[in-house]
């Protein structure tokens, strides 16, 4: 019904390693499929606020996932 079916879809740019549900909060651990950096988001069900952080080594470098691109 919406958008053109012969335009190829493109990859989805983020894959979900995990989702944890604590109090009011919602946290989920995302890969970037083309960087390999990984993030971690955090959703608070009170106020409707979300962040997203990349997750650090310890080097204080981004931590990149083995699977697409690691050190």
């Amino acid at each position: 019904m919406f958008g053109n079916p012969n335009k190829p879809q493109l990859p989805q740019r983020f894959e979900m390693l995990s989702e944890q549900r604590i109090s009011n909060s919602t946290y989920v651990t995302l890969v970037d499929t083309v960087t390999g950096v990984t993030y971690v988001s955090v959703t608070h069900t009170l106020d409707s606020s979300t962040i997203m952080q990349p997750l650090l080594d310890r080097d204080g470098k981004p931590y990149i996932d083995p699977r697409y691109g690691g050190r």
